[in-house]
């Protein structure tokens, strides 16, 4: 088998359509699911606050088990028989579901360094954005409000949310948890953007942001002792 000789368009077998209707048979089908995750989205953002400069674990820990569904039940049970990718996604959702409640569940969190006890920072916008704002995105490209996006429940608000999340934190693996997430901005932009969805540029920008934010803290220090 030649790897090369395969294309993006090769590794989304569908139109546009077939991927909104997907959207819309799994929230009908797994109802109330979708209120359910993002109930727990909104409980991870008002649990997403630092006291004396610690940050609570239960946002973490949510989150978590959103990834362990959508790996499970989304990217296995309903993506993969669109996609045979949707077997190596599910795999690596669950996988970075356990790796979040292993790493974040067992310690206390502290508070990154660009937030602050009334403020967490950029972390909190990225996470009021993913949970608020980009399942609205979905009505720009015409899907009805039962075919939306949601929190917990579908992939792209629920990696954002994280990425917001980590932002909030300081901790030696916060590299290793941020590699899943990042991985599927890319992969999510690239399915957008095959698909001809208008808003495929959110997701790579919302991880040059993220990058962007772990980055210059480091940069404007080497800049200054030079």
């Amino acid at each position: 088998m030649d790897l090369l000789s395969y294309s993006l368009v090769d590794l989304i077998p569908f139109s546009r359509e077939t991927y909104f209707r997907l959207f819309e048979r799994y929230n009908i089908g797994l109802w109330p699911a979708p209120i359910i995750g993002l109930a727990m989205g909104l409980t991870a953002l008002f649990t997403a606050r630092r006291v004396e400069g610690r940050v609570l674990r239960a946002p973490f820990l949510l989150t978590a088990v959103c990834w362990v569904w959508v790996g499970w039940v989304f990217q296995i049970h309903w993506y993969a028989p669109l996609s045979w990718p949707g077997i190596s996604f599910g795999i690596g959702f669950v996988l970075q579901g356990v790796l979040m409640a292993v790493v974040l569940g067992w310690r206390p969190l502290i508070g990154s360094p660009e937030g602050t006890d009334r403020d967490p920072g950029p972390g909190l916008w990225i996470l009021i954005f993913a949970l608020a704002l980009q399942p609205l995105l979905g009505l720009v490209s015409g899907r009805p409000w039962y075919g939306l996006e949601v929190f917990g429940s579908a992939p792209a608000p629920t990696v954002l949310a994280t990425l917001g999340l980590l932002l909030m934190i300081r901790h030696p693996l916060r590299w290793l948890l941020s590699i899943i997430p990042l991985v599927w901005c890319l992969i999510s932009g690239a399915t957008l953007w095959v698909l001809s969805v208008p808003t495929w540029p959110v997701m790579p920008l919302a991880a040059a942001l993220y990058l962007s934010v772990v980055v210059w803290p480091w940069v404007s220090g080497r800049s200054r002792l030079e």
